[in-house]
């Protein structure tokens, strides 16, 4: 099964939300950053081709599509078709229906630092908690009553093919039971069923440097890197969801901007380009990608695609202590490569992992810093809330996203 970090952008800026994206804390000055994060319920996803489909999986068990999962299967469904093509044909072990969803929230804490008035450092390490649960049923019962009746009789002209015909007249009824066994005592996977964590996201170092001293627009650079500090993919779970992706990366960002009205009117752009570098990991030989499960592993290079996101957003302050804003958020991220020894494994594994989303989010900000200025308010701090939802996608996890920041300067 082809699985994603799941990345909620849990980028916190060293910035205040009420200033440009451009602006740096001034020298000397600190801000603690609090963020909580929560998701809708995530119940479908985006394919390759931008169509939403729900995670449910059903699936008839049929002759050919257990034929290719190992040699041994393999061998016996041809001597059942040499036996007895309509038991072959025929042959289901019944249809099996799997609902799964995940729920996920998350907290995020950063500290920033103005080493110069030009100059902010920070850092930000997301925590996450997630559920998620797979339920198995059975939506149609296999035939194997008709199956057994049609090789009952069957002439056998091999030791192999009177195995196979004592074989087929001796299985079991199927349930959902005896597929979670195959699961995990066949392939070695861990059970399915209820899965949560709380677990540590990738940790972020930045630095950000302002270029400009213009009071209506402006620019600035990051430069930065993500520590790999979250959970990586488990190769023996099939439902677990990664908060890290077990590598290191390098990202520089461009944050530009320019406001009207006596800065009542504000127009941002920020764009960032992350190089993801490649790394060791145990990964399963999956050579089909219609039949996602596999009993090995091997050890192979993983090297992800690169990121680009970008984010234009207005912001409209009607008051010095409060604002509304609107975005238009983009992300992509490219094609993964992998080290496998088989070409083919290689060639499944890195079908359709190239992906890109479309948010727009809606938010308004109250903030003290101006009022503790001019001596009104004691503590100098902001307030902000934002909703957004994913407009468009592929290869992506479809949720509605919902943020409550808090930021404090001191």
């Amino acid at each position: 099964m082809k699985k994603r970090t799941l990345l909620l952008g849990l980028s916190l800026a060293a910035t205040s939300s009420f200033g440009a994206s451009y602006d740096t804390l001034p020298k000397g000055v600190d801000m603690f950053v609090l963020r909580q994060i929560m998701t809708s319920k995530i119940e479908s996803k985006f394919d390759a081709q931008n169509n939403d489909n729900t995670l449910a999986l059903k699936e008839n068990f049929t002759s050919s599509k257990l034929e290719n999962i190992s040699g041994a299967l393999k061998t016996y469904f041809e001597e059942l078709k040499a036996i007895s093509p309509d038991a072959y044909d025929q042959f289901s072990l019944g249809e099996f229906k799997a609902d799964a969803y995940a729920e996920v929230s998350a907290q995020g804490l950063a500290l920033a630092h103005g080493l110069t008035d030009r100059l902010t450092v920070y850092g930000q390490l997301p925590i996450y908690h997630i559920k998620t649960d797979v339920t198995f049923r059975q939506t149609q019962k296999s035939n194997l009553a008709a199956i057994q009746a049609a090789v009952q009789n069957a002439p056998t002209n091999s030791a192999v093919s009177t195995f196979v015909r004592q074989l087929t007249l001796q299985l079991p009824e199927t349930n959902a039971q005896l597929l979670q066994s195959l699961v995990v005592n066949f392939y070695g996977y861990k059970a399915l069923g209820t899965w949560e964590k709380d677990a540590l996201g990738d940790a972020e170092l930045g630095a950000i440097y302002r270029f400009t001293d213009f009071a209506d627009k402006g620019f600035a650079l990051a430069v930065g890197t993500v520590l790999p500090t979250g959970d990586a993919d488990d190769p023996d779970s099939l439902q677990d969801v990664s908060t890290g992706d077990g590598q290191v990366d390098a990202f520089v960002e461009s944050m530009a901007g320019v406001s009207f009205f006596d800065n009542v009117l504000q127009f941002d752009l920020k764009t960032r380009f992350t190089y993801q570098f490649a790394t060791q990991k145990s990964m399963r030989l999956i050579d089909d990608a219609s039949i996602p499960l596999s009993k090995s592993k091997e050890d192979m290079s993983e090297k992800l695609g690169n990121k680009i996101d970008a984010t234009l957003t207005t912001t409209l302050y009607p008051t010095l202590w409060f604002n509304v804003n609107t975005s238009v958020i983009y992300s992509e991220i490219g094609a993964s490569q992998y080290g496998a020894s088989n070409s083919n494994v290689k060639k499944v594994l890195e079908e359709n992992t190239e992906s890109n989303n479309y948010w727009a989010k809606v938010g308004i900000g109250f903030s003290s810093v101006e009022l503790y200025k001019r001596k009104k308010m004691e503590i100098p701090c902001e307030i902000n809330l934002s909703a957004q939802k994913l407009l468009n996608a592929k290869n992506a996890a479809n949720y509605e996203r919902f943020d409550l920041d808090f930021r404090l300067y001191f």
